[in-house]
């Protein structure tokens, strides 16, 4: 998700969820969260994130802490704020500096069939 779309689905900084949290849509989640996560699509951990769960989403930007394992089916991005304690199953990884990631990784590689498109016109215009 690029940080200025707009999330579909917020847990502020101050509300705290024990359970399972699903969605079709974008999360960003700036409190506390024990128990599952799950989206098909972009999930964003602001820094004051406190998860104690396991992660599933299209793409992840870490940049608060993860006490669990995360699964993301193409980009996973962890901020110098980030924590991730756990293992991750990914196709790309970055992790900025200062970010902290204790844990295994596997990563699977990317089927033709599920790369992001890109636009000829882009390419031409070099964008």
């Amino acid at each position: 998700m690029a940080r200025n779309d707009i999330p579909e689905t917020i847990v502020s900084a101050g509300m705290r969820i024990e359970g399972e949290l699903k969605s079709n849509g974008n999360i960003r989640i700036d409190g506390i969260v024990s128990g599952k996560v799950q989206t098909s699509q972009d999930l964003v951990l602001g820094a004051t994130a406190q998860i104690d769960a396991d992660l599933i989403a299209a793409n992840a930007f870490i940049s608060g802490t993860v006490k669990g394992n995360v699964t993301v089916k193409n980009s996973l991005s962890i901020t110098e704020t980030g924590r991730i304690l756990g293992n991750i199953v990914c196709a790309r990884i970055s992790i900025h500096e200062g970010g902290v990631f204790n844990g295994n990784c596997i990563m699977r590689e990317i089927k033709p069939s599920e790369a992001p498109k890109v636009e000829s016109r882009n390419l031409e215009a070099g964008i």
